[in-house]
């Protein structure tokens, strides 16, 4: 029997001090110190026979404390949990307070309850679904990009670099590319390169690697200019792309039915999108800040890494884009709090109708993958669970079959007014919208 004294932190997050009592310390340290006696050599004693006395002065006093906590802590924590009736999100925080051969093992627990969550009524929620309509410079669009993407870098022959061109250039005996004028500064290299020629020199100074410690300039030697041919839309520009297409005409009927199946597929991902962002913006759930804290932090951190690649710092980026950390601060949060929220309405929603991935539906998936990749179903399951990637692939199919099962309940509203791309491209994002 354990007593304890609970404290509301904020809501869902509570910290309980537990108590267990003396008898029960005793009980279990005669065990302790049985079970070391026989494996603990005392000068004098066969193994099992010394003293408890004697036998203490042979044992480290931090190995006594600590076992008493790792066998005593774990069931007394759960029947707290038990008689609490708490379902536990994460595991709790332990805190050693007492922990003594004389007196009653005292320890924390900060504990963070799964936050309830009423979920809104679906027949409540209606949702847009748009049309996309594709027009013909749409296609001459899209063909033009295919033309490019089979396009083939040629020297330009005594010809400055101009946007667009790929540039080679020579740093301390170094050669790199780049694409002549994309970037965000005069300083930086791909700007620095317009104009040159071949066998010209130019300076440029990198961005700043520490915070008021510009770089120091550099020079580089234009060794090479390049500009992407286009090879031009005729029938062997047909044939290499695919020996099926015999004329113009044929591309583009091919190019629009594939350009349609792409609008389709994106009004479905949005209404997908938009269901579950309606759900959660209307269902009601108190999330508990620690977990927004946490989650924010995890954020930031792996954006800060993602500009170092780079080659960038959090104090650079700040500077270029005008803002400070808390700003960046904030609006992770909110981000943090969205995900939150989302993730624990999913979470409700499939308890509550008791959605779930079966071994069925996962062997199904399995074979899929497996299918794609040309591989064995038993090597694909291999790799991912060597990769530890099996829970992943579960809780992607249960996102898919809940998602799919609100989108079938929510109400769908037809949009009469047909969008363009262009249109469709500047709609706010679903999500964006809930979460203001």
């Amino acid at each position: 029997m354990v007593q304890f004294k609970k404290e509301e932190k904020e809501k869902h997050l509570y910290e309980y001090e537990i108590t267990i009592e003396e008898e029960k310390v005793q009980e279990k340290l005669e065990n302790i110190y049985k079970e070391a006696s026989l494996r603990v050599a005392v000068p004098g004693f066969r193994k099992g026979k010394a003293p408890r006395a004697i036998l203490k002065g042979h044992l480290n006093q931090n190995f006594i404390k600590d076992e008493l906590a790792r066998s005593l802590v774990p069931d007394a924590l759960s029947e707290v949990i038990k008689e609490e009736k708490l379902t536990l999100f994460g595991e709790p925080d332990i805190d050693l307070v007492t922990v003594d051969e004389v007196q009653p093992l005292v320890f924390k627990a900060l504990i963070l309850e799964k936050p309830q969550t009423t979920l809104a009524n679906l027949e409540d929620i209606e949702i847009r679904k748009h049309k996309v309509v594709i027009r013909d410079s749409d296609v001459d669009k899209e063909i033009e990009g295919i033309q490019k993407s089979r396009g083939t870098w040629k020297e330009k022959e005594d010809l400055p670099a101009e946007t667009g061109d790929m540039v080679k250039v020579k740093i301390d005996d170094k050669e790199y590319a780049v694409m002549a004028g994309f970037a965000e500064s005069e300083s930086v290299l791909s700007r620095a390169v317009i104009g040159l020629k071949k066998s010209e020199t130019g300076k440029f100074r990198p961005q700043e690697t520490e915070v008021g410690k510009p770089a120091e300039e550099m020079e580089f030697t234009v060794t090479e200019v390049m500009r992407k041919e286009i090879p031009e839309l005729n029938e062997e520009f047909l044939t290499q792309l695919n020996p099926e297409l015999k004329t113009i005409d044929e591309l583009r009927l091919k190019t629009r039915e594939s350009l349609e199946k792409w609008a389709e597929d994106l009004v479905q991902i949005r209404m997908e999108k938009e269901a579950v962002a309606v759900l959660a913006k209307k269902s009601e759930i108190a999330v508990p800040s620690v977990l927004v804290d946490h989650e924010a932090k995890h954020q930031i951190d792996h954006f800060i890494e993602h500009i170092k690649k780079d080659g960038m710092t959090l104090e650079r980026y700040m500077e270029i884009t005008n803002t400070d950390f808390e700003s960046i601060e904030k609006d992770f949060r909110k981000q943090a709090l969205w995900q939150l929220k989302k993730m624990f309405v999913l979470q409700e929603y499939a308890d509550k109708n008791s959605i779930s991935v079966g071994e069925e539906e996962m062997k199904e998936e399995l074979g899929r993958i497996a299918q794609r990749a040309g591989k064995e179903v038993e090597d694909v399951k291999q790799i991912l669970e060597k990769n530890n990637k099996m829970d992943d692939l579960m809780d992607q199919k249960l996102q898919q079959k809940l998602i799919l099962d609100i989108l079938q309940k929510v109400k769908v509203k037809e949009m009469e007014e047909p969008l363009n791309i262009d249109q469709w491209k500047a709609l706010e994002d679903p999500e964006e919208e809930m979460m203001e």
